[in-house]
């Protein structure tokens, strides 16, 4: 799964537009008994809930909702997805000037600063980044965990970000626990208006403050997991990321930790996310930039019956509507949330999305409840 792809999808997600029934002949039909657009006439047999009247029987090929049931009096509606907060915590300490492995020149710096950009290039306009590097330079003493050079998630962020990436330099040790204590604590992380995410990108254990930079100690070990499970506990998903040849292979067991108490944990013995390459390092911020767009709706209007909202699923053109069914159980399927004001989508739905299959999405609410 590549990230522009998903872009396009949810590009085309975002682009919904429905004013009356959008039926799938492209004709449209007010529920009302009046002719439409093809013309043919609709009847009117019910009582809708808000007064009007008409249930669409018309043989105009409408939408129809699960159960069979047609669609009358059509709320408009218009949905795009909700840009997710994405906070990048990059280790810039001494050992980042190393290479990363097989064999190459170059070094895991400058894999990072190549593959950050490909993220952040691609995802702009499509995630909300956040910047916070560590070490700063007075790394290893309590609280220096970060220079001012943060930059806090927002809509406008991905020039400024890419200048903090191009300027980067290795040196210092290796405050993380500190650093994402930090990020915890982020303006900008906390947003109940959309998901928050943290990925965290090293090449090694932490060494500060206790190891002064020099050396691993277990309460440097204990201070990053806590940090992350902090930033579980508020809301916030971590994915973990180790970057070098020289790390991976050891496997060390800290970052497998950190990314299960994250929320985000790779399947198998390795849950972090391994990267021994500039190509690895790239695959792996797609694939996070691809699971973090989220698989949801914003509906800038509420409802006025959210039990009677229908979601299709139909082709680039608004054709070809296919009725999505309803999970309330959140394991393959969609739902409203009234909270948030948003339709989530779940399980092998959601892969539908981010594969690309899906086209266009039209979020109707209609007079005729599914059965």
């Amino acid at each position: 799964m590549k990230l522009e792809r998903m872009i396009l999808c949810f590009w085309l997600v975002a682009s919904l537009s429905i004013a009356g029934l959008a039926s799938c002949d492209g004709s449209t039909d007010n529920g009302d008994g009046s002719t439409t657009e093809d013309g043919i006439t609709g009847t009117d047999d019910d009582q809708s809930p808000d007064g009007a009247t008409g249930s669409d029987t018309g043989q105009d090929g409408g939408l129809v909702g699960p159960g069979g049931l047609p669609i009358c009096d059509v709320m408009q509606i218009t949905a795009g997805e909700t840009p997710p907060n994405l906070l990048l915590v990059v280790d810039k300490s001494g050992s980042m000037s190393e290479s990363t492995g097989g064999g190459g020149g170059r070094t895991k710096l400058q894999d990072a600063q190549d593959a950050l950009e490909m993220l952040l290039d691609e995802g702009d306009g499509k995630i909300r980044f956040g910047w916070l590097q560590y070490p700063a330079d007075t790394a290893c003493k309590p609280g220096a965990m970060s220079d001012s050079r943060a930059v806090e998630c927002a809509d406008d962020s991905v020039n400024t970000i890419k200048l903090r990436v191009n300027s980067l330099y290795a040196s210092g040790g290796t405050p993380t626990g500190d650093t994402l204590q930090n990020a915890n604590a982020y303006q900008g992380l906390h947003d109940e208006e959309r998901p928050n995410y943290v990925v965290l990108l090293t090449d090694g254990m932490p060494t500060c403050p206790e190891g002064l930079g020099r050396e691993v100690t277990e309460a440097d070990k204990a201070l990053a997991l806590a940090a992350v499970q902090g930033l579980y506990a508020g809301g916030i998903e971590t994915f973990v990321i180790g970057l070098g040849e020289d790390l991976n292979n050891s496997n060390p067991e800290l970052l497998s930790q950190m990314a299960e108490a994250g929320g985000r944990p790779r399947a198998g013995a390795v849950k972090y996310y391994q990267a021994n390459s500039l190509a690895e390092l790239e695959a792996v911020l797609q694939d996070i930039g691809g699971m973090v767009i989220g698989c949801n709706l914003l509906l800038e209007n509420e409802p006025e019956y959210p039990a009677w909202l229908w979601v299709f699923f139909c082709d680039a053109n608004g054709d070809n509507c296919v009725a999505q069914a309803r999970d309330t159980n959140h394991v393959n399927g969609w739902d409203y949330d009234e909270a948030s004001n948003r339709v989530n989508f779940f399980g092998p739905m959601c892969d539908q999305l981010r594969s690309g299959t899906v086209e266009y999405i039209d979020v109707l609410m209609g007079c005729a409840p599914p059965d």
